[in-house]
């Protein structure tokens, strides 16, 4: 489905209490994607290899660039779309390669590791490894060559529901909890924990239940 058809297949379930109740789509996305980061975790934790199918590939058409921050002495990207952050080092960002497709290896790191690489002469022995470090907004590279920034890398990210375009495929995780709970009941329930909306008969708003924009 498409991320406006999701949002819609949710609206739909929605109660109507009476013709002045209004729920917004940027409430419903938000509640959507946090149903979507959990189950993303749960499947995480059950198979991180089940994760790939999710990710979304940025570079293919145009590369994600490189760039080399002179006062902090190492290359960078800007993160292409807003990311699922999982727990381990590579969190979002699963897999960096370069457009050729060529040998050398991106592997992950956490910020610790990338000080210590760089305070030690041994990272010049190593030619062939490139590592990254996933920040929120942005990645850091240790061992970056110049040639590999001049034609920028690509990406295999797990974004977030926000950085879907409404027209967007967006693969809902495949998973049923214990509780025989899924997708579309999980947003359900955390929906209803709204309080019914006035049922006086003096409602001044008398539009018809729409989603808003």
């Amino acid at each position: 489905m498409t991320k406006a058809e999701i949002r819609s297949l949710i609206f739909n379930h929605l109660p109507k209490w009476d013709a002045t109740s209004k729920y917004h789509a940027r409430y419903l996305d938000s509640v959507i994607e946090s149903v979507i980061k959990e189950l993303y975790w749960e499947l995480f934790a059950i198979d991180p290899h089940a994760i790939q199918r999710y990710l979304v590939r940025y570079g293919v058409t145009s590369p994600v660039a490189v760039t080399l921050n002179n006062t902090l002495g190492f290359y960078t990207s800007i993160l292409p779309a807003d990311i699922v952050p999982l727990p381990d080092k590579a969190s979002g960002v699963r897999r960096i390669s370069t457009i050729a497709q060529a040998g050398l290896t991106f592997f992950p790191m956490d910020s610790r590791e990338f000080d210590l690489v760089k305070s030690s002469s041994y990272v010049n022995t190593v030619t062939s490894k490139i590592g990254y470090v996933v920040n929120q907004t942005t990645i850091d590279y240790c061992g970056m060559t110049a040639a590999i920034s001049a034609v920028g890398v690509r990406m295999d990210i797990l974004q977030r529901f926000s950085s879907y375009a409404d027209t967007d495929i967006v693969l809902l995780p495949e998973l049923v909890t214990g509780e025989g709970i899924d997708f579309t009941q999980r947003v359900l329930r955390t929906l209803q924990v709204i309080p019914p909306v006035s049922q006086s008969d003096d409602n001044a708003d008398d539009t018809p239940t729409k989603l808003q924009k």
